[in-house]
């Protein structure tokens, strides 16, 4: 038997397992390879997962349905390396992706990915015709472009975060996918099936438009603003060389997740303070903001008791710090939001402050 009837063979009995194979090798790859928003190796490298996922896309429905060793399937003709390929491309783009989205600290934000990567995963073993498996890819596709256009314009093109450079990510991914839809029509549909090419823009219009409502609800993240870090604190003071002295009580050893614990004993000076660190890209300028919301312990609902404002300057891998005050402090449910001036959630830290006549037992770290 020749090599390509073995290959095929094997292709056939293991399709979907192969496809899952590549695309979570490109998923992990790319887990270890994300980094910061604005570097060159970064974006080069997602650029390039764009330029070949489009690339292979056209490439693969230019092939023709053939009956090869006497088994006719659509999908037959399609060669094995360019559907690989092209998982590993959407497995990398959207790991890396949802590493850099991750970091803006808001689980939703996290979780539209990882349904998408749910929907690459399962989708081809649904989508068996040729053209039904087509609007499948555009459209994850173009998320991805997308996707990907939220994080490079604030980064490279408007330096600054908000409804403004939203707009103008949309725009900017719409041209783009308009080019790849125009070399879409005339090589894979021949200029001819203008109903098809009618589809796939509806299905292209239907995520852009969904992603607009997503960001205005602000459930995506305000990427490329990242959390670096968050605590609260019952005190912290500023010294000439720039870092912070702080003293806190430190979390019980299963919140792994924090360094202050969600417990706050309340002292004779009622105050706590919020300190967080964001990082922005190099030039970015955005002014961030500190809420501070107590639980009414009869609605049930959080009461916007703060809002404190300080502007931020991209470039600091650690982060732009700074840290905010709430005196007054009553007992119950506190916690304290970092947001944008439109209101996207870049982190939030929960705690639940006691009286007591205990003194707390306090820890000493510089910020």
């Amino acid at each position: 038997m020749q090599i390509g009837s073995k290959a095929f063979l094997f292709w056939q009995k293991y399709e979907h397992h192969l496809g899952v194979g590549a695309l979570l090798l490109g998923f992990v790859f790319d887990l270890w390879a994300a980094d910061r928003p604005d570097s060159v190796f970064n974006n080069i490298l997602l650029l390039s997962y764009l330029f070949i996922a489009g690339s292979f896309i056209i490439f693969l429905n230019l092939r023709r349905p053939s009956t090869r060793l006497g088994v006719n399937r659509p999908n037959d003709a399609e060669p094995l390396l360019l559907l690989l390929v092209l998982q590993f491309c959407f497995g990398g783009l959207a790991s890396n992706l949802l590493v850099l989205y991750g970091h803006s600290g808001t689980l939703a934000g996290s979780a539209v990915f990882i349904a998408i990567l749910v929907l690459v995963v399962f989708g081809n073993e649904y989508f068996r015709s040729r053209y039904s498996l087509l609007r499948f890819n555009i459209g994850v596709y173009y998320f991805l472009l997308l996707s990907y256009a939220l994080v490079a314009v604030p980064v490279y093109i408007t330096h600054s975060v908000g409804i403004g450079t939203m707009l103008l990510s949309g725009l900017i991914s719409l041209l783009f996918f308009g080019i790849f839809l125009t070399i879409l029509f005339f090589a894979v549909f021949r200029g001819t099936d203008t109903n098809k090419l009618k589809e796939v823009s509806l299905i292209i219009a239907g995520i852009f438009l969904a992603f607009n409502v997503l960001y205005f609800l602000n459930v995506i993240p305000p990427v490329p603003l990242a959390m670096r870090d968050l605590g609260v604190y019952h005190s912290v003071l500023k010294h000439a060389d720039s870092t912070y002295l702080a003293l806190y009580e430190p979390a019980p050893w299963y919140q792994f997740w924090r360094d202050t614990s969600g417990t706050y004993i309340l002292n004779s000076s009622r105050s706590a303070f919020c300190f967080s660190s964001v990082f922005a890209p190099a030039d970015l300028q955005a002014p961030i903001y500190h809420k501070w919301q107590y639980k009414n312990t009869v609605s049930k609902e959080w009461e916007t008791r703060s809002r404190v404002s300080f502007p931020i300057s991209g470039g600091r891998e650690e982060g732009y710090r700074g840290f905010s005050v709430k005196t007054a402090l009553a007992a119950g449910e506190w916690r304290c939001d970092v947001e944008t001036a439109g209101g996207a959630l870049i982190g939030r830290i929960g705690f639940t402050a006691v009286e007591s006549q205990a003194i707390p037992v306090l820890s000493q770290k510089t910020l």
